[in-house]
């Protein structure tokens, strides 16, 4: 079988982002990109399909700017099998996303496809939906597993107190949650083959997408809010600490 893993770049959550002058978006300066970590569960559950059944094909995708071989290069080092990327230097519309990746899954022939639930940059989440629906294939969102057989997939979701399973006839597409493990690191000789291998591109362009999907507009971006300093209560006995506590905590902190 051939999974599809659609994947984001994005600013790394280990890197401190800074708002723009402009006050729309994040200075990319010095910033560290990487995979979206959603995405990166999704491209685990695939290759833990991969482990078990060696003939499983693990392709990755994604719709961005020539940097964005960086983050496929990354899925290629972890084991994935094929990358291509779709070239789009100015920012495209979630929905014009969506309408991209659908022509590229009609062209690979996926018999699953697996997004990651949201990306991390802006916690969206409507591509994976998006795409199912240009495509009209089943979806489940947010799933930890999937078991794969004759011709169906058996979609696993954490609901509280347990989980539902979901059963999909194939082709089908889910957004994941987390796998069951967690992501693997790019060993070394992944890495080298990684560098080899060649990654086809085309231009957003050529594929007669119509850009002009509805878009949302950022207003403004703002840093969060420095926050105070804590506050030790440790003088007096137990009582009249409770006290003092209740006090700051209803007239200082108004959240009682």
């Amino acid at each position: 079988m051939k999974i599809l893993i659609p994947l984001k770049q994005v600013p790394d959550s280990t890197v401190r982002v800074k708002v723009a002058p402009d006050g729309k978006r994040i200075a990319a300066d010095g910033i560290t990109w990487s995979i979206s970590p959603y995405d990166e569960y999704a491209i685990e559950m695939a290759l833990e399909r991969k482990d078990s059944d060696p003939s499983t094909i693990v392709a990755v995708v994604t719709v961005g700017p020539a940097r964005s071989r960086d983050a496929l290069r990354q899925a290629l080092a972890m084991g994935c099998d094929e990358a291509s990327l779709v070239l789009a230097e100015e920012e495209v519309a979630p929905l014009a996303v969506a309408r991209a990746l659908a022509k590229v899954v009609q062209d690979a022939k996926p018999d699953l496809v697996l997004c990651g639930k949201q990306a991390s940059d802006d916690d969206q989440g409507f591509v994976g939906p998006a795409l199912a629906e240009v495509l009209g294939w089943a979806h489940v969102s947010t799933i930890t597993k999937v078991v794969v057989s004759e011709g169906a997939a058996e979609l696993w979701r954490e609901v509280e107190g347990g989980h539902e399973v979901w059963k999909a006839t194939l082709p089908a597409l889910a957004t994941v949650h987390k796998s069951e493990k967690e992501p693997r690191y790019p060993s070394l000789p992944g890495i080298m083959k990684a560098k080899k291998k060649e990654i086809p591109e085309r231009p957003f362009a050529s594929l007669g997408i119509d850009a002009n999907a509805p878009k949302l507009e950022i207003v403004s971006l703002e840093p969060p809010p420095a926050r105070g300093g804590g506050k030790i209560l440790k003088d007096g006995d137990a009582k009249a600490l409770a006290e003092r506590l209740a006090t700051s905590l209803r007239d200082e902190a108004k959240v009682l």
